[in-house]
C-alpha cells in the first residue's frame, strides 16, 4: 500500500511544479494588460479631446445664451446640441446657477446633466427607477433630503430636479476630499487635486463612490496612485470610464476645479 501512496505523491508534486512554472509570469502578464488598458483609455481620451478641439475650433469656447432676465450666459460649445430649444436653455441656466450656489463647476454639472437624461426633466429609466433631469434613484434622493436636513451637504439653489443632482455632485466631491469611510468596510483614499476629484466624482456618479473607492484599493494594491484618476481608471466598468470621457466632453474638457471647501 505505501507505493501508490508514494507514486501519488510524486505526481502531485510534478503537477505543482507545473502549475507554479505556468503562473510564474503571471504578475509580468497582469502588468502587460495593465499597461496595454492604460494606453487604450488615454488614446481614447486624446481621440475625443481632439475631435472636441475641431468642432470647438478654439479650446474653451462659449456659446452665449440669454435667461430669462435678459443676462448673457455662455455655456461649453460642446453642450450646444441640447440647448436647442428655449426650455433646455432655461434649465442649463437653472444648473449654473445651483451648481455655482453649491461651489460645483457649473461646466461639469451641465455635462453630467447631458449624459444622464440629455436634459429631459421628465426622463425615466426604463425600470422606473431614476428620473429626472439627473437620473437620481429613489434611494439617493432620500440619502440627500437626508444630508440637507443634517447640515452635511448644503441644499444647492433649485428646484428638486436640479438641487438633488448638483448636491450628489457636491456629497461625492466631499467623499473624495475627505476619504470619507463607506460602507462594507471600504474608505475613500482622499484625492487633493480638484481636476483630478471632479472625474472621481463623476465616475462615483455612475458606479456609485464603494465601487470607485474599490478601484482605488486595487490600484494602491498594484503599486499605482489611488489619488490618480488615470491610475485608478482601468481598475474601473468600462461604461462607466466611458460615461467620465463623456461628461468631461459636455463640459467643454473643463472638469473643475470650482469646489468649495467644507
Amino acid at each position: 500500500m505505501i507505493a501508490p501512496i508514494f507514486n501519488a505523491t510524486i505526481v502531485r508534486r510534478e503537477a505543482g511544479a507545473r502549475f507554479r512554472a505556468a503562473t510564474a509570469s503571471l504578475p509580468t502578464a497582469f502588468a502587460q494588460i495593465l499597461a496595454h488598458e492604460r494606453a487604450t483609455a488615454a488614446a481614447t481620451r486624446a481621440t475625443a479631446s481632439s475631435a472636441l478641439a475641431s468642432v470647438r475650433g478654439t479650446a474653451g469656447s462659449r456659446s452665449a445664451t440669454t435667461t430669462a432676465s435678459g443676462t448673457a450666459r455662455a455655456f461649453p460649445d460642446a453642450a450646444a446640441p441640447w440647448l436647442g430649444t428655449a426650455a433646455r436653455r432655461a434649465l442649463a441656466s437653472a444648473i449654473h446657477r445651483s451648481a455655482a450656489s453649491a461651489g460645483v463647476a457649473p461646466e461639469l454639472a451641465l455635462g453630467v446633466a447631458i449624459a444622464e437624461s440629455s436634459l429631459e426633466p421628465t426622463a425615466r429609466s426604463s425600470d422606473g427607477v431614476s428620473t429626472g433631469t439627473f437620473q437620481v434613484t429613489r434611494v439617493t434622493a432620500s440619502q440627500m433630503r437626508q444630508h440637507f436636513r443634517n447640515g452635511a451637504v448644503e441644499r444647492p439653489a433649485g428646484s428638486d430636479d436640479v438641487a438633488l443632482g448638483v448636491g450628489y455632485l457636491r456629497y461625492l466631491d466631499q467623499v473624495f476630499r475627505r476619504g470619507d469611510r463607506l460602507g462594507g468596510g471600504l474608505r475613500a483614499t482622499p484625492v487633493p487635486d480638484g481636476e483630478e476629484r471632479a472625474r472621481f466624482a463623476v465616475a462615483a456618479f455612475n458606479a456609485g463612490e464603494g465601487r470607485v473607492a474599490s478601484a482605488q484599493r486595487l490600484a494602491q494594491a498594484r503599486g499605482l496612485d489611488p489619488a490618480s484618476f488615470d491610475d485608478v481608471e482601468p481598475f474601473l466598468p468600462t461604461l462607466t470610464r466611458r460615461y467620465v470621457e463623456r461628461v468631461v466632453a459636455y463640459a467643454g474638457g473643463e472638469a473643475g476645479p470650482r469646489t468649495q471647501e467644507a
